[in-house]
């Protein structure tokens, strides 16, 4: 897991029957994220500053899963998505808990999540 916090934005909020759907913009790459089941009740807003967290998933895949999770600028969790490596950027972190070497962007102990 990743202990860096990746900053993002709130870009849009969709207001759903039961849930809300967020759309984030990470603040480096401006690469964007959708959240589809956010809680109505929360206090988030257009243009808020958030983060997220990434975890790396257990899988059989070439590709490992990342868990993204969502938080909002005082730490409360929103809400997390799954995605592909090859979806989302996560700049000079790695997902894998042996951390990634820098210089050849291989992952200390197996695959690096970029």
């Amino acid at each position: 897991m990743t202990e860096e916090r990746i900053p993002c934005e709130i870009i849009a909020i969709n207001e759903g029957k039961t849930w809300n759907n967020i759309v984030v913009e990470q603040k480096a790459s401006k690469k964007r994220l959708f959240f589809g089941k956010t809680k109505k009740d929360m206090d988030i807003n257009v243009g808020d500053p958030a983060y997220l967290m990434v975890d790396a998933m257990q899988s059989e895949l070439s590709e490992t899963p990342l868990r993204v999770t969502l938080y909002n600028k005082d730490g409360t969790k929103v809400d997390w998505t799954i995605v592909q490596p090859s979806q989302f950027n996560i700049l000079t972190s790695c997902a894998c808990s042996g951390g990634c070497s820098e210089n050849t962007g291989t992952c200390n102990t197996g695959t690096c999540n970029y």
